[in-house]
Order: structure tokens, then sequence, then C-alpha cells
């Protein structure tokens, strides 16, 4: 049987072979396409026997599946088996004049418990084959089934390696888009709560699912992301990174303007607060938008203590980021340029550490520096065990060598450390990243203008933010445009007592939280 398109679709047709061998030649006959055929008496079509076919029997159904996509001990316990087991009821149904169609064969056996859907054309068939689904040819039948049976290997839920949690869950996402959906529904039982798919990348058709609260989520923003999220023209999405790039605001900075998350607590926050989340399948990390620079720096775990330690935690955070990006400038700005201002002794110490040091103080920084970047790639690519061996023979004996032999200063060498370890205190790592490439800039700064340079380079860092926007919300907000009902959030941790209403920043429908607003009347 040749391919007859109606509209640019094939239909079927009622020869299960046929169908079946269409299906192998748009696949390029794929060596790793199984064909299991159903042996079965002539077919009955229209209520009459049809004639015979030589005297040999017909083939009754075809059964398809790719390997390693689908179960097949499920296929053959729960499809393959029972077909066969009915091959002598459908033989005395013919002799009988009954027809033989698609319903009997999904509501007849075990193929009814199964989750099914039916198709009219081949392209739908095997769009559904490609998904990792089993497909079922009947004869005399111009549609087909397809059931989910999926097969391939998953990976357990686990802690996230990149967010590790003294307190809270230790869930963290995979690679399976319905396993990473259903962990969200077990932390929101409403029936707000909304999952729109979609598909994305005419090769790859990756699922991609839109989550928020229907009755609190922004509508506007709601759209907004559908709307780019569609807009999107490209062959593959690999991970939920291409999306990042694709849907951002601005393609050009050094800020994320999305929020990349692989915690299942995380993203459950966001969509209670009136956020929207973006989960791909085939990747384990989820998009929280919008974003600001304010929720970058925050952690679930901020609420899972009391109010003191919380707020401790954020402030700890808040000098860690700080340090991360100014002391290395600083020091070459106060060691260089602005040396007047430091304590005598100290001055005189840092010198006297710097003698014999053959690079200028800028050189020596940048040479540690770009030392530390290297291995801490190094240290992520490697497995944990050789990662902890190359920290001890940077940290200690490297560090040791070049201090002895005088290619760096121990006052560069406990700054550029401390800057390094300062760098992890975010929660988020895409944040981090920038930061590490800003650092360079203050660095610059202060060697070359000294204290008025980092002031000079902190003000065009906080001016470009200001000038950013993740789906409408300003980059810099809570501070600008100042708000003050969230502001008390931020850098703070609020008393949770305290939140009876969400924050401003998202716009959402519904503010109210818990209690008593105290008198407000709008939600």
């Amino acid at each position: 049987m040749g391919f007859r398109s109606r509209g640019g679709m094939t239909p079927i047709g009622p020869d299960p072979v046929g169908n079946a061998a269409n299906v192998a030649k748009a696949l390029g006959r794929a060596t790793d396409l199984v064909i299991r055929k159903i042996p079965g008496d002539d077919c009955v079509r229209g209520g009459a026997a049809a004639d015979a076919r030589d005297g040999s029997s017909s083939v009754r159904a075809v059964v398809l599946f790719l390997e390693g996509l689908a179960d097949e001990e499920a296929i053959r316990r729960h499809i393959i088996t029972p077909l066969l087991a009915d091959a002598a009821a459908d033989a005395a149904a013919a002799a009988a004049g009954t027809a033989t169609a698609i319903a009997h064969f999904s509501a007849a056996n075990e193929l009814s418990a199964l989750k099914s859907s039916t198709h009219e054309t081949l392209e739908t068939l095997i769009d559904a084959l490609l998904e990792g689904q089993v497909l079922l040819f009947a004869d005399g039948c111009h549609t087909g089934l397809a059931f989910v049976m999926p097969g391939w290997s998953l990976r357990p839920i686990s802690e996230p390696p990149s967010e590790k949690a003294i307190r809270g869950p230790r869930e963290g996402f995979t690679e399976t888009l319905r396993e990473n959906i259903a962990m969200v529904r077990r932390w929101v039982r409403d029936p707000e709560l909304r999952v729109t798919k979609m598909q994305i990348g005419t090769r790859t058709h990756t699922d991609v699912a839109i989550m928020y609260l229907g009755d609190v989520a922004n509508p506007d923003i709601v759209t907004e992301v559908r709307k780019r999220l569609a807009a999107i023209k490209i062959d593959a999405i690999l991970e939920a990174g291409y999306l990042e790039q694709l849907i951002t605001d601005s393609r050009t900075t050094l800020f994320p303007l999305t929020q990349a998350t692989e915690r299942s607590d995380k993203v459950t926050s966001a969509i209670l607060e009136g956020r929207v989340a973006i989960i791909v399948d085939k990747s384990a990390s989820a998009i929280i938008v919008p974003t600001t620079v304010n929720e970058l720096y925050q952690s679930p775990e901020d609420y899972y203590y009391d109010f003191w330690l919380g707020t401790l935690l954020r402030v700890i955070r808040l000098i860690g980021n700080n340090l991360a990006i100014a002391l290395p400038g600083l020091y070459i700005a106060l060691a260089a340029v602005n040396s007047e201002l430091l304590p005598t002794q100290l001055a005189l110490n840092i010198a006297a550490s710097r003698l014999g040091v053959p690079f200028p103080i800028l050189l020596e920084v940048l040479l540690v520096e770009l030392t530390i970047e290297i291995f801490r790639e190094a240290g992520l690519r490697l497995p944990s065990t050789v990662a902890q061996t190359l920290g001890v023979v940077a940290g200690v004996v490297l560090g040791f060598a070049a201090v002895q032999i005088s290619i760096v200063s121990n006052a560069t060498l406990i700054v550029s450390v401390t800057t390094a370890v300062a760098s992890f205190s975010g929660p988020n790592f895409q944040v981090g990243i920038s930061w590490r490439w800003l650092k360079y800039f203050m660095i610059l700064g202060g060697a070359f203008m000294g204290l008025f340079g980092i002031v000079a380079v902190g003000c065009f860092i906080v001016a470009h933010m200001a000038t950013l926007q993740s789906f409408g919300v300003s980059y810099l907000a809570p501070w600008a445009p100042l708000q003050p009902d969230a502001l008390v959030d931020a850098p703070l941790r609020q008393p949770l007592w305290l939140k009876f209403r969400r924050h401003s920043t998202w716009r959402t429908k519904n503010r109210r939280r818990m209690g008593d607003t105290r008198g407000e009347d709008n939600p």
C-alpha cells in the first residue's frame, strides 16, 4: 500500500502489514524498530467474510515499538499474549459473520485497562511511536491505537548536588517530565494548579510544561510566557538552558533574568507566590519567571528556620556576595593606589609580603584568580574523590610553593582564596558566575583609579541592573521601584506570622496568604 496524502496527512489503511511497512519506511528502516505480527484467520469486513487469500492465514494485527523506549515485557504480557489468546474467539466470530474491529481489541481483553489513544493518520501515530508509545494496527480498521508503556531507565529522585540543604526536603527534579510535575502536585493539592503542555523543537519535539496557580498568577505574565515559548523556532531543545536563552528579556546582559533550580520546594514556593514555572522534559532543572536579583539570593530553607536564624543566613549571603565581587579590586586599590588609607603597620606588612615578587600587583592578582578559576572548573568535572585531592593540592601544596618561590605574596593568596570561598555562599550557582565576571571589572577599576574606580564600576553595575526587566518586573525590585511591602523581606527575612499578603512585586490577582488581612479589602 502506498501513501495517500489528504491535506498533508496519510490516512491509515485496512491492511495492518501495509501500515507497518509505511511506518518502517518513514523511519528509514530503523533497526531498533520492532514489528510483531499477530496471526489470525481471514479478516472480516463489513459484516461478511472476505475471500480466502490463497488459503493462507491472514495477519490479524501488527504491534510496533522502539527498543529501549517501551517495556517489552509489559507488551508481551498485556498486548501480544491476550491478542494471541483471542485468535480462536475471533475465528468463531468471523464464521458467525461478526465483524472484527479495533473496538474488539481495545475492549475485549486486557488492552482496555491500558492508557491508550486512537489516531487516524500515520503521522500522529509515528509521533506517538517516537515518544516511546506502542502502536497497534488491526486488520480491517482505518484507525490505530497507541499505548503508553514506557520502558526507558529512570534516575531515582535524589538530593540536587548543586543545591544542598541542611534542613528541608531532599527531593530534586529528575529528567522525566511527568515525575517532576507529580512532585509539584504532591506539594500543591489545589485544583487551581494549572499545567499546560506544548512541544518545542522541530526535530526533538521536546515536551515543555507551564505550571502556575490560575487564581493567583498575573494573567499578563502567563500570556507572555506562552507567547515567547510559542514563538521559538528551533530544531532541538536539549536542556532547560536552551529556553532560558531564548525567552530572556535581554540576551546581552551578564545577569540571569530567569531563575533555574533543581529543587521541587523552590519551584513550589515560587508558584505559591504567583510566579510561573517552566519544566522541560529530559532536564533536571526548572525555570522560574519572573525573577529579580533579590530572589536569586533567597532560599526556601530560610523559612524552615525561625526569623532570627533565617535573617542571619541572608545577611551572611549578602556579605559573601559583596566580598566575592569587591574584595580583589578593593585590595588592589588600597595596596597600590590609595595605600595612605590603610593603617601604617598593615601597609608595611603588605609591602613586606610582596618583597621579591617580580610581578606588579594587578598581574599578580589576575594570575592567582585565573589559576583558581582553572582549578574550580577542573574540580567540577572530575570525580568527587579526585576533586577533593585536587583541592588539597591546589590549596595547600601549590599555594605554599608559589609563596616560597615568591611568585605571589601571602596577602594576595589570602585575598584570592577568601574571594573564591565567598563566591559559593549564594544558593544560585548561575548568578555566582555573573559576579565572577564582574569581579574583573572591579579589579581593573581598582588598579587604574583606586577607590574611585571601585565606586564608579559599582555605580555602572547598579545602573545597568536598573534597566533590566524580567517579564515586565523590574530586576531591582523591591528597591527600584521602591515597594515597602516587599522590602521588609529583603534582605531580612520577614517573620512567617506576618506574611499576611503576597508581595506586590509579582502583581498577582490574589494577594491574600493567611489569616486576617487586618481589614484590607483588596484580595
